[in-house]
């Protein structure tokens, strides 16, 4: 692993800025995971977790597959590999305490203490896989998480007649309301991801008011009357928006916007760390601690801190590991 002096590590950081051109970035690609690399051995990454223990970490995961070769039509690379989802659940019940999204937005109502290094899980658009590969892992883990549900009818249909085993068209394909209601009756916690998917600031408010008090209707029509959280299509709110989510009934409502939460985030506009197909433990580690997200702060309003298509390198764009494996052994 090649020497990571200061003056080293603050040039790999301006590489990843979004102002810098893409061949730059993509000759960056090493150097970051030497960088994310050299961080976890050296338990850096850990020093840096213990400083923002105080805070919570909302993970944001899409999609997780068997499907051994990557996906060619992944551009936002959004499909994790199961075995790296297994490595990233092994870590953080190793060093992070997960409690549900409910959880955490009782204690910011009712004023109680949450533990350190608490993280929640979350995912989003409501893949089949869901159902096939995450929610028997989570089951038998007894891990708390909430999944976010397209819930348009051209996305989630009433039932399903395909196998509860993974099959390759279920990284394609949605959940079943029936699916939806198996896994809402072990404990699974679900939520609005809008009706189809627009993003909410580029449309009128009467279309965007439509959308969420019709998906947030067609939850409690489909799973009983209960509080709900809302994931904002591609991550992006406003302030209008914001307040009409709250005004509808919904619980909290999450972005994409980088970073921990602490006990003055506002409930309608909670920050996440997305996690991308190729992240290995340690970038993924690095994510989870806090890291990206200061760096992205002291970089400033430069780097595009949200998952848009073109996002911050260090803050969400995947790094590709070719022969590089790690594990938990801090």
């Amino acid at each position: 692993m090649p020497e990571l002096s200061l003056w080293r590590v603050i040039k790999i950081c301006r590489l990843c800025d979004s102002s810098v051109s893409p061949a730059k970035r993509r000759g960056a690609d090493d150097q970051k995971l030497s960088l994310f690399a050299f961080l976890f051995v050296t338990r850096l990454t850990r020093l840096v977790a213990w400083f923002n223990r105080k805070n919570v970490t909302i993970l944001c995961y899409h999609s997780v597959t068997e499907q051994q070769e990557a996906k060619l039509d992944d551009p936002h690379q959004l499909h994790l590999h199961i075995d790296y989802f297994l490595s990233h659940l092994d870590y953080l019940q190793r060093h992070h305490q997960l409690i549900s999204l409910a959880e955490f937005v009782r204690a910011r109502r009712e004023n109680i203490k949450l533990p350190d290094g608490a993280a929640i899980l979350t995912f989003d658009d409501g893949m089949r896989n869901f159902f096939t590969v995450v929610a028997p892992i989570l089951l038998k883990r007894k891990i708390p998480a909430t999944a976010f549900i397209v819930t348009g009818e051209n996305f989630t249909r009433e039932v399903s007649d395909r196998s509860s085993s993974w099959r390759p068209e279920d990284d394609d394909s949605y959940l079943s309301w029936s699916e939806v209601r198996q896994l809402a009756e072990v404990g699974l916690e679900f939520g609005s991801h809008s009706c189809t998917h627009i993003t909410l600031t580029d449309i009128p408010p009467a279309q965007a008011q439509a959308e969420l008090e019709t998906s947030l209707n067609t939850l409690n029509s489909h799973l009983g009357p209960r509080s709900f959280a809302l994931s904002y299509p591609h991550g992006k709110t406003s302030e209008a928006v914001s307040q009409l989510s709250q005004s509808l009934g919904y619980s909290c409502a999450v972005t994409t916007l980088l970073g921990p939460n602490d006990s003055d985030s506002d409930l309608f506009a909670l920050r996440r760390t997305v996690i991308a197909a190729h992240d290995n433990l340690p970038t993924f580690a690095a994510r989870l601690s806090g890291l990206t997200s200061w760096y992205t702060r002291l970089a400033g309003p430069r780097v595009d801190s949200t998952n848009d298509l073109d996002p911050s390198p260090l803050s969400h764009e995947p790094l590709v590991v070719e022969g590089m494996h790690f594990t938990d052994n801090l």
